[in-house]
């Protein structure tokens, strides 16, 4: 079973930001961004879990979960330079 890891997604989006050369006020902004989308997802993934939408709420995570798959291997790869 792969394990979404929140804070790994956003150490990886981090090392990002700071190797484009972002300021740390940047950093701390995106950081917020970053957790509120967060809060904000699995606020509505609760909602359709109390609500009996379990169809919907499993296309979404197939879905997202495949996104979330190509950022990893974002992460994953050499970077061009």
């Amino acid at each position: 079973m792969t394990t979404l890891l929140i804070r790994r997604l956003w150490t990886m989006y981090k090392k990002i930001l700071i190797d484009d050369g972002a300021a740390k006020q940047e950093v701390l902004l995106a950081q917020d961004a970053f957790y509120n989308g967060v809060r904000s997802v699995l606020k509505v993934l609760a909602h359709m879990l109390e609500h009996g939408e379990l169809d919907e709420l499993h296309h979404t995570i197939k879905r997202e979960g495949r996104q979330i798959d190509v950022i990893q291997r974002w992460g994953r790869r050499a970077r061009r330079h």
